[in-house]
C-alpha cells in the first residue's frame, strides 16, 4: 500500500443508508511531487538494479565516507594543505604579528618539551627534534588556525606507560643478557621504541581520516577525559617532585606510579641537594610573581605575552656554565649528546603487536587531546574545524617525524591560547616556532648541555599546576547528575591506583555502561496543550498549566526504538495509553448537520489564519494533507462538500485547530459522548504516539509497535502514530508496518493525528467497530489480537 496516499477519514451518522455512504465517491487530494516526497513516495515505479545503478550507488558511498573522493584534485589538494589556500588571502600587515606569535609559542615549547621527554621516561635531550619536524607538517595540513602541537602531558604519560609495558614483554624483570638493565639502558631501549609507536599512531589516524571516522573521538566523554587528563598532570608532578628536590629518580613501573614516586622521594628525603632547591624555589617565586601582578600589565599595555620561563632557562644555563655547578654543588644537568636535529632513519617495529596495540591507544588519546584543543580556539576565532583534516594533520606529522626519532605529539591549549591572544592569523606562527626551535637545537646544542634539570622540573610542576583547576567542577557535576559524577570520580581512582591506560578503559566502559542502562529505560512523555499559549504541545508533568485532550492521549518517546529498549517500551506505552486520567477539559462536538456551516467562512477568516501567530495554525492553513479529513453525511450537503474548493477545505481544517486552543471555560461548556458516558472509565480512545525524537526504528522496534497497536486494540484502543517523516517513514514502509497499523494511522505532524483523532472520536467510532465506509484497509482490524512473533508476551499488571 502506497504511504503518499491519504484517504479522508470521513464522519457520518448511523443511518440505515449505510450502502449510499459507501457507494459514494470521496473526494481526493490531489497528490504533487512535493507531497509525495514528504512521504518518502515516489511516482516511478521500481525498477531492476542495473550495473550503473550499482556503480552509481558505490559511487555516491564512496564521495559520502571516504575523504576527498568527491572533489577533483585542485579541490582535494586545497582541501589538504589548508595553510596553502590561506596564503592566498594573507596580508603583509599580519606578518609581524605572525612572527611575534611563533616566537613566543617556540620558546615556550622548549621550556616544556624538556620536562615532558622524561615523564616519557626519555632522556631530556630526546624531545628537542620534536619541535621542528611533526610542527611543520601539522601546520601545512591542520584546519585549525592556533592550533600548536609539540610536546603534551596526557600524551606522554600515556607513551610512558606503553614504552614500559613493551619492555616487561621482552626484558622481563628487567633483564637483559642475564643482568639488571641500568637506568641508561632503559632509556636507551626506550628512545628505539618510541618512534615505531609514532608510526602506528600516525598510519591509524590517516586511516581513520580517510574513512572520515574522526566522530570516534566521541567515544571518549568529556567526563573521562578531564579526569583522565587531571591523572596523568598529576603523574608528571610527582615524577618531578624528586628532581626539584635534587634527588636522581630511577626509570620504574608500577601500579599507583603517583604514590610510588611519593613514598620514593620520602625514603630518600636525605639525598636533598640544598643548592638545587634553593634554585627550584627561586624559579617558581620569580614565575608566580611575574605571571600575577606584570604580566597581565604587560598585556594590556603592549599585547605580549613574556615567555619568563625561557629568559630563566636561559640565565641558569649561563650560570651553571659560570659556576660549574656541576662539580662545585653536585647539579644534575641535561649533559652532552649529538646536538643539532636528528637525521633520518628507519623507525623499529620489531616490537610486534605490544608496539601496534600501544601506537593505536597513543593515537586516539593524542588525537582526542589535539581535537579539544582546537574546538575551543575555533570557537573563539570562528574558524571552520575539520575534525577529519585534524586527522590527516597529525597522522601525517606522526608518519613523517617517526623517521626522524621522533615520539608522539599532541596539542596543548596553553599554547594555543597565546598564539590566538597574540594575534596570530594563520599556522604561519606555527612555522615559525619550528623554525625558531630548530635553530635553537642546531646552534645551541652546546650550551643546552648545562642547562640545570631542577629547573626543567620545576617549570613543568608550575605549569600542570596552573591547569588543575578542573577540580572545581566536580561538585557542580556531581550535583547536576550523579551518574556523570560518579563515572569522573572513578575514572580519576582507576587512574591513579592503577595506571593512566587502564584507568582511561575503566572510565570508557563506565560511561558506556551508563549509557547503555539509562537507555534501557528511556522517557516517555503525557503532552497536553498549554493554557493561554500559541505553542502547541508540552509536557504535562513540567508544566502545571497543560490540561490533557479528553478522548486523545499523546505520548512523545524520547529514544530510538531498538532491540535493547522494545520491551521496556511496549510494557511503558500501553501501560500510559490505558491509564485513566482525569479531564481537565471537553472538547467542543462538531455536529455533522453544522459542517457545511463551518465550509461556508469567508476568505477573510481564512487570510487571518494565515496570518495567526500560532505556526502550527498557519501551518495547516496552507496544508494540502489535511484536506481528505472532512465531514461527510448522508444529506444534500454533502454534495456541496465534495465540489467544495481547496481553500474550503482548508478553512475546515483550521477551524479544527483553533478550537483546541480554545478557552478553557467554552471548551467545558460542551461534552464528549466518549468520556461523558458514565458506564466507561474516562481513558483515551486513541492514542497519538509522537515519534518526532526517534530517529531510529530498528526491525525489533517494528515489532513492538505492532505489539503495542495489538495490545491497545484488544483494550478498545487505537494507536495513531505522529511525526513520520522523511527516513522514519521509509523504515515504516520498508518493514510493512502497514500490515498492522494502516496507513491512514500514519501522520507527518501531531496537530495533524490530533485532529483526525478528535474527529474520530466525535462520530463514536471504535476501533473494534468503526463506521460504514470509513476504513478501507481492513487488514488491522479484523485481525485477531495476538502477540507478535519476536517479542515475549508481558504480564502488564505484574508490579
Amino acid at each position: 500500500m502506497d504511504f503518499g496516499r491519504r484517504h479522508s477519514t470521513g464522519h457520518a451518522e448511523i443511518s440505515p443508508a449505510k450502502n449510499n455512504i459507501e457507494d459514494r465517491e470521496r473526494p481526493r487530494v490531489p497528490l504533487t511531487p512535493e507531497i509525495l516526497a514528504l512521504y518518502g513516495v515516489f511516482e516511478n515505479p521500481a525498477e531492476p538494479l542495473k550495473w550503473r545503478d550499482i556503480l552509481a550507488g558505490a559511487r555516491q558511498i564512496l564521495n559520502k565516507r571516504v575523504y576527498g573522493f568527491n572533489k577533483r584534485p585542485r579541490q582535494y589538494f586545497a582541501a589538504l594543505f589548508p595553510l596553502l589556500e590561506r596564503l592566498r588571502h594573507y596580508r603583509l600587515r599580519w606578518v609581524p604579528t605572525d612572527l611575534l606569535a611563533g616566537l613566543i609559542v617556540g620558546m615556550m615549547q622548549f621550556t616544556q618539551v624538556l620536562g615532558n621527554s622524561q615523564t616519557a621516561s626519555l632522556k631530556p635531550q630526546i624531545g628537542l627534534s620534536i619541535l621542528f619536524y611533526p610542527g611543520l607538517v601539522y601546520a601545512l595540513m591542520a584546519s585549525s588556525m592556533h592550533n600548536s602541537v609539540g610536546g603534551m602531558c596526557v600524551t606522554v604519560a600515556t607513551l610512558s606507560v606503553s614504552l614500559i609495558n613493551v619492555q616487561d614483554v621482552y626484558y622481563p624483570d628487567q633483564i637483559y643478557q642475564g643482568r639488571l638493565m641500568t637506568d641508561q639502558e632503559q632509556l636507551d631501549l626506550h628512545s628505539t621504541i618510541a618512534p615505531g609507536i609514532a608510526l602506528i599512531a600516525g598510519i591509524v589516524q590517516i586511516v581513520m581520516g580517510l574513512f572520515k571516522l574522526g566522530f570516534l573521538s566521541a567515544v571518549i566523554s568529556p567526563n573521562v577525559l578531564t579526569p583522565f587528563t587531571m591523572a596523568c598532570f598529576l603523574q608528571s608532578i610527582c615524577g618531578k617532585i624528586p628532581s626539584v628536590l635534587g634527588i636522581d629518580p630511577p626509570v620504574h613501573f608500577t601500579y599507583a606510579k603517583h604514590f610510588t614516586d611519593l613514598v620514593f622521594t620520602f625514603k630518600n628525603i636525605n639525598q636533598i641537594n640544598g643548592w638545587e632547591v634553593l634554585m627550584s624555589a627561586s624559579m617558581a617565586a620569580i614565575v608566580i610573581s611575574f605571571r600575577e601582578f606584570l604580566q597581565p600589565r604587560i598585556f594590556q599595555l603592549v599585547k605580549v605575552v613574556i615567555p619568563i620561563e625561557f629568559l630563566l632557562f636561559v640565565a641558569f644555563t649561563g650560570l651553571s656554565y659560570a659556576l660549574d655547578l656541576e662539580h662545585t654543588a653536585r647539579f644534575r644537568i641535561v649533559g652532552t649528546y649529538e646536538y643539532g636535529l636528528q637525521t633520518w632513519s628507519w623507525p623499529n617495529l620489531s616490537y610486534g603487536w605490544d608496539m601496534a596495540w600501544s601506537g593505536v591507544v597513543v593515537g586516539l588519546i593524542a588525537y582526542s587531546t589535539c581535537l579539544e584543543s582546537a574546538k575551543v580556539l575555533a570557537r573563539r576565532s570562528e574558524v571552520p574545524l575539520s575534525a577529519n583534516q585534524e586527522l590527516m594533520a597529525l597522522g601525517t606529522a606522526h608518519v613523517f617525524s617517526s623517521f626522524f626519532s621522533c615520539y608522539p605529539v599532541s596539542a596543548s591549549l596553553g599554547r594555543g591560547l597565546v598564539n590566538e591572544s597574540m594575534g596570530s592569523q594563520s599556522q604561519l606562527s606555527t612555522v615559525t616556532a619550528c623554525v625558531f626551535a630548530g635553530l635553537i637545537v642546531g646552534l645551541a646544542g652546546p650550551a643546552i648541555r648545562y642547562l640545570p634539570v631542577c629547573a626543567i622540573s620545576a617549570n613543568m610542576i608550575l605549569f600542570l599546576s596552573m591547569s588543575l583547576s578542573s577540580f572545581k567542577e566536580l561538585p557542580n557535576l556531581w550535583r547536576a547528575n550523579k551518574v556523570d559524577g560518579a563515572v569522573w570520580f572513578l575514572t580519576f581512582v582507576g587512574c591513579i591506583t592503577l595506571n593512566v591506560q587502564i584507568g582511561l578503559f575503566v572510565g570508557i566502559g563506565l560511561s558506556m555502561l551508563g549509557l547503555i542502562v539509562r537507555s534501557q529505560k528511556p522517557k516517555v512523555r503525557v503532552m497536553g496543550i498549554l493554557k493561554h499559549t500559541q505553542w502547541g504541545f508540552v509536557a504535562v508533568k513540567h508544566y502545571d498549566t497543560a490540561h490533557e485532550l479528553p478522548g486523545v492521549r499523546i505520548l512523545q518517546l524520547q529514544s530510538p526504538l531498538i532491540y535493547a529498549t522494545a520491551d521496556y517500551l511496549v510494557k511503558q506505552i500501553v501501560t500510559m495509553a490505558l491509564e485513566p486520567y482525569i479531564p481537565q477539559a471537553a472538547l467542543p462536538i462538531l455536529h455533522v448537520e453544522t459542517a457545511p456551516t463551518v465550509l461556508e467562512e469567508s476568505p477573510e477568516n481564512s487570510q487571518d489564519q494565515l496570518k495567526n501567530k500560532n505556526p502550527a495554525i498557519r501551518a495547516l492553513a496552507s496544508s494540502d494533507t489535511l484536506s481528505g479529513l472532512s465531514v461527510r453525511s448522508g444529506s444534500p450537503s454533502s454534495n456541496h462538500f465534495h465540489k467544495a474548493n481547496k481553500f474550503k477545505r482548508k478553512t475546515q481544517s483550521t477551524s479544527m485547530i483553533t478550537a483546541l486552543y480554545a478557552s478553557k471555560e467554552h471548551l467545558s461548556a460542551v461534552g464528549n459522548p466518549v468520556n461523558n458516558d458514565p458506564g466507561k472509565r474516562k481513558r483515551a480512545a486513541r492514542v497519538v504516539l509522537d515519534l518526532g525524537s526517534v530517529g531510529y526504528i530498528d526491525s525489533v522496534g517494528i515489532r513492538a509497535l505492532e505489539q503495542i497497536a495489538s495490545d491497545l486494540k484488544g483494550q478498545d484502543c487505537e494507536i495513531i502514530l505522529a511525526q513520520c517523516t522523511g527516513p522514519l517513514l521509509k523504515q515504516l514502509k520498508e518493514l510493512e508496518i502497514h500490515k498492522i497499523i494502516p496507513e491512514r494511522n500514519v501522520f507527518p505532524s501531531v496537530v495533524d493525528a490530533v485532529e483526525d483523532a478528535i474527529r474520530r472520536n466525535q462520530v463514536n467510532t471504535s476501533p473494534a467497530e468503526g463506521v460504514v465506509g470509513e476504513y478501507d484497509d481492513e487488514r488491522f482490524w479484523d485481525a485477531p489480537v495476538v502477540p507478535v512473533e519476536g517479542l515475549p508476551v508481558v504480564d502488564y499488571h505484574q508490579d
